[in-house]
């Protein structure tokens, strides 16, 4: 920050001109000579958030372990501490590094603690069930989570809006278990609290409505799923209109419960809705197009409009390369799909060298023992059988066996 100080000047006569620049060029530098009162933790801290909005992950570490390095000198009750800690753990959890976020907080925790800041140490919890969860480590997840709904509600009460967040984490560990029964009453006082808070036509309801639907997705409730998700994009076309992305999400989730209805005719203009938004919001060539060109080729790859199908993959395809290059992980699924498309016009040859590709590539980012990896071998496995390959089908089963098995 610079410092911006006036300077009382007592003029008692008319200045000559040399003179009046003199004076100011000395107030110039009087000011300049105040320099950047930030000190090295700010330095540290401005600069990480720079690079984190330039998306350069790597010199954001490096400025965010500087910070660090002097906050520590602060001692333990300063709140730059824990700020930093838990900036850096967000890193490491938006990098998908739990095990490099999880002591960061685990520390902050234990600050607030000492302390008995019970709003920051809910925040926190929040985080570190975050954390738990995309461990896999559901037991703590849950511990988490219902620790920071417990603390939210004697502080602010239970029918707070701020616990919804709890609320919704505590649904997801049940949800990820497969255990919708339980996870299902959480969902629904969410959406209860949160009309109470901002009515019944809010658009602060849409995240809520969608997440009961794709419970009830889960479970094959559909008749209780549609309502919901028609009421979300009903709220999304009235308060952000009709071309809104906003309206992705609920027009595709409502799409999928068609599509596993076997009800095409009223999933494909929902999904040509949700493209022709995205090429109006982003452009014809956005990678923000892929999901929507490939599930578009999905539903006409069901229903054996190949030709239709094929077109949309092959733009999918064309997009990711020109953004990310030709081995990047995410042409893998792409490169599935059409090889299905392919196979199942029987031609086989270019099914299988897309397959390989979608194979190495897989491998390459997930490692060989991932279930994505297992997926598409069945699928390559099964196109070695149409192709009456079965010595090589059998080999690529019994991988997929050992793999199962291990």
């Amino acid at each position: 920050m610079t410092l911006r100080r006036r300077i009382p000047l007592k003029i008692t006569s008319i200045t000559p001109r040399s003179n009046v620049l003199l004076i100011l060029a000395m107030i110039v530098g009087f000011l300049w000579g105040c320099g950047d009162s930030r000190t090295p933790w700010d330095i540290h801290m401005d600069e990480a958030d720079r690079f984190l909005r330039q998306r350069e992950m790597a010199k954001a570490e490096a400025e965010l372990k500087a910070a660090l390095t002097e906050a520590e000198q602060f001692g333990e009750d300063d709140p730059r501490l824990p700020e930093t800690l838990t900036k850096l753990a967000s890193l490491y959890e938006a990098q998908k590094a739990p095990d490099k976020a999880e002591p960061l907080l685990q520390r902050v925790m234990a600050i607030h603690e000492r302390h008995d800041d019970q709003a920051a140490m809910a925040i926190t919890l929040s985080r570190l069930g975050a954390v738990y969860h995309a461990k896999k480590d559901y037991a703590k997840a849950r511990s988490a989570f219902e620790r920071a709904l417990e603390l939210r509600q004697q502080t602010l009460g239970e029918n707070h809006v701020d616990t919804v967040v709890d609320l919704k984490n505590l649904a997801a560990v049940y949800a990820s278990q497969q255990q919708y029964d339980k996870a299902e009453p959480y969902l629904k006082r969410a959406l209860e609290i949160t009309e109470q808070a901002v009515g019944e036509d809010d658009l602060a309801l849409v995240e809520s409505l969608n997440n009961l639907a794709l419970l009830y997705r889960a479970q094959e409730r559909y008749d209780q799923a549609i309502p919901l998700l028609k009421r979300a994009i009903a709220i999304n076309e009235r308060v952000m209109g009709k071309e809104s992305p906003g309206l992705v999400g609920s027009l595709k989730n409502l799409a999928v419960v068609y599509m596993t209805q076997g009800r095409y005719e009223q999933a494909e203009p929902l999904l040509k809705r949700v493209l022709a938004i995205h090429e109006q919001a982003f452009g014809p060539d956005n990678p923000r197009l892929v999901p929507s060109l490939s599930n578009l080729a999905d539903l006409y790859r069901v229903q054996g409009r190949y030709e239709q199908a094929e077109p949309l993959l092959q733009r999918a395809i064309t997009i990711t390369e020109q953004k990310f290059g030709q081995d990047s992980p995410r042409l893998a699924n792409l490169f599935n799909n059409l090889a299905l498309l392919y196979a199942a016009q029987d031609n086989l040859t270019e099914a299988e060298s897309l397959m390989k590709r979608a194979l190495t590539l897989h491998e390459q980012a997930l490692g060989e023992n991932h279930p994505t990896v297992v997926r598409v071998l069945r699928n390559y496995a099964a196109l070695l059988r149409k192709s009456e390959r079965n010595q090589e089908a059998d080999a690529i089963e019994s991988r997929i066996a050992k793999l199962e098995g291990s």
